[in-house]
């Protein structure tokens, strides 16, 4: 994919991580619920699908981590108590202070500069489709 590309992220309705899952904080091979996350969406309808917890609160994407641009022009990502991956890119960022935790609802990614990413890809612009 080129690097000026535009990932098209979706937010997975059925599949749901719980915040409280103790195997969120590492990254191991259990991949079932961000597999059917994925199988939500047709390859060409999305790039990458964005999960929830059961509080409705956005955690991370099925092989990224999310950041929003915030209202100073920061970027704001999920706290590990969403339920997301910490994610080297993700903690690099914040331990660089280009990044800072926030809990983000769906609603907060509207209007917004989003940018998907992990080590492997860097940032990826996105562009939330509903």
């Amino acid at each position: 994919m080129p690097i000026d590309a535009v990932w098209t992220l979706r937010i997975a309705t059925s599949a749901h991580l719980a915040s409280n899952g103790a195997l969120l904080r590492h990254k191991t091979s259990r991949r079932a619920v961000y597999d059917a996350a994925r199988a939500e969406y047709f390859r060409e309808d999305a790039d990458e699908v964005l999960l929830l917890n059961e509080k409705g609160d956005v955690c991370e994407g099925t092989i990224t981590n999310l950041f929003v641009t915030g209202d100073e022009g920061d970027l704001l990502t999920p706290p590990l108590s969403s339920g997301c991956l910490a994610g080297v890119l993700r903690t690099s960022l914040i331990c660089a202070r280009k990044a800072r935790v926030q809990t983000l609802r769906p609603a907060d990614l509207v209007d917004r500069t989003l940018y998907v990413g992990n080590s492997l890809r860097g940032l990826i612009a996105g562009r939330l489709e509903f």
